[in-house]
């Protein structure tokens, strides 16, 4: 992890780097504590107006070491906007990224700034992609595609992720990794459930592309016990599946 001098260092050179700043945080691996020795140093630069959205990027040396600073600059009103939306990395469960403000260009702005996480909300359960990526999961397996069938399973298992996150409900997660740890341990799913999601994502080695297709047949019917009222997308889905055997 870095040192705080190392962090003022780049909160003062971001300063001038960005003269319109209002506030800068420091976030990522490094406040979270999980950071490695090829971790980037993440910073939030807040701006008063936009539109904007700019992603920047510089090398330091620490230690002997190149070290990535990578900045994300939006307008306040964005900034503050994200927090209504669901974050992709986190699987579409509830998320929060921790921050630490370390500079705000006056006490107006720490007091609208000064935050400890931006809490994200869930996403909402996607019916409709878990039918569309069973349908591009059961052509591709017709036309004998495997790089296309493992793509469709991995956005297949994301799809299945939002239909069965509000039977399990979570705290919000703090990183990808959690993320993952947390959808694998839910409770209310189909049977062997962990192992199909394992292969669907991708996260399981020696698999084929029988594999594949048989986890996401088992995932597609098991979730279907789970899905109220809808008897013509049972009826689709049994179809594609039992077209695809």
């Amino acid at each position: 992890m870095v040192d705080e001098d190392f962090i003022d260092r780049w909160v003062d050179r971001l300063r001038q780097e960005v003269p319109d700043a209002v506030g800068i945080f420091l976030g990522g691996s490094q406040l979270r504590g999980d950071a490695g020795p090829h971790s980037d140093v993440d910073f939030d630069i807040v701006v008063p107006v936009g539109p904007r959205d700019e992603w920047p990027g510089w090398f330091d040396v620490l230690d002997g070491r190149l070290v990535r600073i990578s900045t994300w600059i939006r307008d306040v009103d964005s900034w503050l906007a994200a927090a209504d939306e669901p974050q992709d990395w986190a699987f579409q469960l509830a998320c929060a990224d921790p921050l630490r403000l370390c500079w705000a260009a006056d006490e107006s702005w720490r007091v609208r700034l000064d935050q400890a996480e931006l809490v994200y909300p869930p996403g909402e359960p996607e019916v409709g992609h878990f039918e569309g990526e069973a349908g591009k999961v059961a052509n591709a397996w017709q036309r004998a595609d495997e790089p296309a069938l493992r793509l469709a399973a991995q956005d297949l298992a994301r799809a299945v992720v939002s239909i069965l996150r509000p039977l399990n409900p979570r705290p919000p997660v703090r990183s990808r990794l959690e993320a993952l740890h947390v959808l694998l341990a839910f409770d209310v799913v189909p049977p062997d459930y962990r192992g199909d999601m394992l292969t669907c994502l991708g996260l399981r080695g020696d698999t084929t592309g029988a594999d594949v297709h048989s986890a996401s047949r088992r995932l597609v019917l098991g979730v279907l016990e789970f899905v109220d009222g809808d008897d013509l997308l049972r009826r689709y889905l049994r179809q594609v599946f039992d077209a695809t055997t």
